[in-house]
């Protein structure tokens, strides 16, 4: 198996050598103990203690079981000597292992991460250093990568060899394809922990990860504001939030609405780092004057590229309802506990650069709500929020495996990649909707929301 990094710190490979020892140990005391009660009841003839037909049976039974422990001695010290030896083998692959994973570390500027993505440390810089510190990461994660599969082999190897040992003597192991197996302990071969660099979807697994984790740190952030030329009256500020892999989020409070029957708007758009619109993200308050029952409310959207709309609106008397319109018309609501997910209320505003809730309101933006963002800081926004909860509320009502199919479906990514991400242990952050945006930026993620919550 492949460990994750906080399992094979955990591991103590001397303990085999231990184990060896004390199974060989074993296998010698019980065939000691037998020959020498062979030997003691051979000789009671001598000392005219026990002769006679019994006697010469029960001789003829102890040598019997003298032969038998001394080919169990032997199975003993096998699987012992294949123990101890596995000690060595594992070990070594190991130490290798976090020593080179320390050594990044110490770099100061890239680190291992638990599933042995090597990732570059959160740090104001240029577009120009963080491109130059993804080629290192790159280069690091081909050794990296070398030694994780040293340890996977070295772990087979020993339990081949102890196998092997103890095969000749009636072991047989057990059958992983048999159903009481499942129910079985230690029959089912423990599954890899973190991507395999061996094969095509690991690969995509790794690059994945490190696009999520440099899609997600700021490199630097940069403000603005803007005056009107003639009057001399501000416009808007706008907040620019600059990422590792070269994408951003630009912040926009205006100081002045375009619409009489609401407030001045806050918007956020998502950039990829090829330039791409991922998602736009916009929250006002209507007035008293507004129509249609909207006196009042607030009201966030969130637009996807392809154009799939999530609505939020909160009205005066505590009303609340989210709803999903697709690109062609389909609209369908989204179960109002999507604003009580955590991504939406209690979550520091660092992360989603929304104002939290507390399960009071609905998720709004707010200029103050960046105050929180610092470079070197993760930074998801307001859109991969929304796409989180949605993500968490749509396993919920209908099962993680149709979700990744469908999330997979809206993706060019290899099937079992975006289920590999959402399984790997890497934070609420490095999920489907962030494999969804590596995928195929906000088109896919708004495919993917739209076909969920909008079937035909």
């Amino acid at each position: 198996m492949l460990p994750s990094r906080s399992r094979l710190e955990r591991w103590n490979p001397d303990s085999l050598t231990f184990a060896g020892k004390a199974v060989a140990d074993a296998g010698a005391a019980v065939d000691s103990a037998v020959t020498t009660m062979s030997t003691n009841i051979k000789t009671m003839p001598d000392t005219k203690a026990w002769s006679g037909p019994a006697h010469q049976a029960a001789t003829g039974m102890f040598e019997r079981a003298s032969e038998q422990t001394a080919e169990f001695t032997t199975y003993t010290t096998a699987v012992g000597e294949a123990l101890a030896n596995g000690a060595g083998t594992i070990g070594g692959a190991r130490t290798s292992l976090l020593n080179k994973a320390d050594e990044i570390d110490m770099t100061g500027q890239l680190y291992v991460s638990e599933q042995w993505v090597v990732m570059i440390t959160g740090a104001q810089m240029t577009a120009e250093q963080a491109a130059e510190l993804e080629r290192r990461a790159q280069a690091e994660q081909v050794t990296v990568n070398t030694l994780l599969l040293g340890v996977g082999n070295a772990d087979e190897q020993t339990a081949a060899a102890i196998h092997a040992a103890a095969k000749p003597h009636g072991f047989q192991p057990p059958n992983p394809n048999d159903p009481m197996s499942v129910i079985v302990p230690g029959a089912q071969k423990p599954g890899d922990e973190v991507p395999n660099p061996l094969s095509p979807v690991g690969t995509i697994q790794q690059g994945t990860l490190r696009d999520a984790e440099m899609g997600q740190t700021v490199r630097d952030t940069k403000v603005e504001t803007k005056y009107d030329p003639v009057t001399g009256e501000e416009l808007y500020t706008k907040t620019t939030i600059y990422m590792m892999d070269g994408s951003r989020h630009e912040r926009t409070a205006h100081t002045k609405s375009d619409f009489s029957d609401r407030s001045p708007s806050v918007v956020e758009r998502h950039i990829d780092k090829n330039g791409k619109l991922v998602s736009e993200t916009s929250s006002v308050t209507y007035t008293e004057f507004a129509r249609n029952d909207m006196a009042n409310a607030k009201v966030t959207t969130v637009r996807m590229a392809d154009g799939t709309l999530t609505t939020f609106i909160e009205r005066p008397d505590g009303r609340r309802s989210a709803t999903v319109t697709t690109p062609d018309g389909r609209q369908a609501d989204v179960p109002v506990n999507l604003l009580n997910h955590p991504a939406l209320t209690a979550t520091d505003a660092a992360i989603t650069g929304l104002d939290a809730q507390a399960g009071k309101g609905i998720p709004m933006l707010s200029e103050e709500a960046l105050e929180h963002v610092k470079v070197g800081a993760k930074y998801g926004g307001p859109g991969l929020s929304v796409a989180t909860a949605l993500w968490d509320v749509a396993v919920a009502d209908s099962g993680f495996e149709r979700c990744v199919a469908a999330a997979e479906g809206a993706t060019s990514l290899a099937s079992g990649t975006i289920a590999g991400i959402a399984t790997s242990g890497a934070g609420p952050w490095v999920a489907v909707p962030v494999a969804l945006v590596a995928g195929g930026g906000g088109t896919a993620l708004g495919n993917w929301i739209g076909n969920t919550f909008c079937p035909r």
